[in-house]
C-alpha cells in the first residue's frame, strides 16, 4: 500500500512540477507578448506621426502648385488674348 502511495506521491510531484513549468512558461510568453505589443504600438505611432507629416508637406506642396498652375493659366489667357488683338488689327 506504501508502494502505491509514494508512486502516486511521485506521479503528483512530477505533475505539480510540469504544471508550474507550464505556468512559468506563459507567464514569459504573456510578457514577451506584452512587450512586442508596447514596441508595436510605439512604431505604429511613429509611423502615423510620420504620415501626418508627410501628408501635411505633400498638402502644401499641392497647394503651391494649384497656385502656380492658376497663374500660367491667367498668363496664358492673357497671352492669347493679346494674340487675338494682334491678329484681328488690320
Amino acid at each position: 500500500m506504501l508502494r502505491k502511495q509514494d508512486q502516486q506521491a511521485e506521479i503528483l510531484k512530477e505533475t505539480n512540477e510540469t504544471l508550474k513549468n507550464f505556468v512559468d512558461i506563459s507567464v514569459q510568453q504573456f510578457q514577451q507578448q506584452q512587450k512586442f505589443n508596447e514596441h508595436f504600438l510605439g512604431r505604429l505611432d511613429q509611423v502615423k506621426e510620420q504620415f501626418s507629416i508627410n501628408f501635411e508637406r505633400q498638402n502644401a506642396f499641392n497647394e503651391r502648385t494649384i497656385a502656380q498652375a492658376d497663374k500660367q493659366n491667367e498668363f496664358n489667357e492673357r497671352f492669347l488674348s493679346k494674340l487675338d488683338e494682334i491678329v484681328k488689327k488690320p
